[in-house]
């Protein structure tokens, strides 16, 4: 959840977004096409993780368990990978806080930010910014999804966690909506950005390590 909440595309997309709307339309509508963008992100979170979980289901109903085998390992593999690429490779060098993408991906973000003008716009916007992050956020979805079936058998509240883990993502998205309702603009929001980015680094990779290692300590060596 602490990975989910301090991926920088989708916040960095929306504040765009924000920016742009605010500019063109009322408080009013502008407001409604935000909500609209939050929708298409939190709908593709809920269908990934639904996705994940459902091979999770799969895998349990055939007596496979991912935990203890070489997918296991891989897993481990990949979780490693992305704790140093989030310390290396998330945020490019130099200032400001461009990402990972390509900066063609990026310009088609930016343009498509600038030119939404309907709700439909809005939602495909917030749904593609998800989509563009899947590198760092779809190994978790596979990882929380078998441990979430694994716990389901001793804890009952386990459906309380999927809930949080679908909301979790969107929790910045109205953090910067509330923002900018209270008059706050693009360059205030990229300035916070821009002061964290160091330790939105460590943040990432030291979650994604701690991950890997209670992963291998309590399914793969316990």
């Amino acid at each position: 959840m602490l990975i989910m909440a301090s991926l920088q595309l989708q916040p960095g997309v929306f504040a765009l977004f924000c920016h742009y709307a605010s500019g063109k339309y009322s408080k009013k509508r502008a407001s409604d096409l935000t909500l609209f963008f939050i929708l298409g992100a939190e709908t593709v979170s809920a269908c990934l993780f639904l996705c994940a979980y459902y091979l999770a289901n799969l895998f349990f109903f055939y007596q496979f368990r991912p935990e203890t085998s070489f997918f296991a390992w891989v897993m481990v593999g990949v979780l490693i990978a992305l704790s140093l690429m989030s310390l290396f490779c998330y945020f490019r060098p130099g200032p400001g806080t461009k990402l990972f993408i390509s900066r063609q991906c990026a310009k088609n973000l930016d343009a498509h930010a600038r030119l939404a003008k309907s709700r439909s716009d809005a939602f495909l916007l917030g749904a593609f910014s998800s989509v563009c992050e899947l590198l760092f956020t779809l190994p978790l979805y596979v990882i929380t999804s078998i441990e979430i079936m694994e716990m389901a058998v001793e804890f009952s509240p386990s459906h309380l966690l999927t809930l949080l883990y679908i909301i979790v993502p969107i929790i910045p998205l109205f953090i910067i909506r509330w923002r900018f309702h209270l008059g706050h603009n693009l360059a205030d929001i990229q300035k916070s950005r821009v002061k964290d980015k160091n330790f939105t680094r460590i943040i990432l990779c030291f979650s994604y390590l701690s991950i890997t290692i209670l992963f291998i300590y309590f399914r793969i060596i316990a």
